[in-house]
């Protein structure tokens, strides 16, 4: 079972009261404490031996988010927690510098001409004869009376079926009738696949 804030405050309330916790507890209870973002090794040991000791631990039972926040706040407001406090800024100092330094070797290598070199851009695939022979026979087919009203196409699945097996007889040089929607079809994709 994970060490929660019920293990944490009764841990606290045995401080408060001046007894000792196992080396395990107290390791625990640290753990508790650094994971919610305030220190306290050095206040529990403070707490243990402050008169207000009782009252501390009621006003934890009572409260436990706001005796957290108090906890952490305290813990910042003293020499050590100050420290810590230098020591993030200092190292968020340092991470915002070496990123910059790191975008902007980045940004120079990209714009030098060995790092265009270096960059691949994706080619346009090329669009095959058969496929724009499709194409054209689908156009034709639209703007002709057959397959639905002029400028529309009444069933799209059938006549791509009828396209393309057009196109294909075309391509391999069969005979394809000249009238109706075939004929049609024949003619777009011959101007395409000359």
């Amino acid at each position: 079972m994970a060490y929660g804030i019920k293990d944490f405050l009764a841990d606290l309330a045995i401080l408060n009261a001046g007894a000792a916790l196992g080396p395990t507890r107290v390791r625990k209870a640290q753990g508790y404490a650094l994971k919610k973002g305030f220190q306290l090794s050095a206040l529990v040991a403070r707490q243990a031996v402050t008169t207000a000791a009782p009252a501390i631990g009621r006003v934890a039972a009572a409260s436990p988010v706001g005796t957290g926040v108090g906890l952490g706040l305290g813990a910042l407001a003293t020499e050590p927690g100050q420290q810590l406090l230098e020591m993030a800024r200092e190292q968020g100092r340092q991470d915002r510098i070496a990123f910059n330094e790191m975008l902007d070797t980045a940004g120079a290598f990209v714009r030098s001409p060995t790092g265009q070199g270096q960059i691949r851009t994706k080619a346009k695939k090329k669009v095959s004869k058969y496929s724009k022979a499709v194409k054209a026979g689908m156009k034709a087919v639209k703007s002709s009376k057959f397959g639905g009203k002029k400028g529309t196409i009444s069933n799209a699945k059938t006549t791509f079926g009828t396209v393309n097996k057009v196109v294909s007889a075309v391509n391999r040089g069969k005979k394809v009738s000249t009238k109706g929607i075939r004929g049609t079809i024949a003619r777009a994709a011959r101007r395409v696949l000359k």
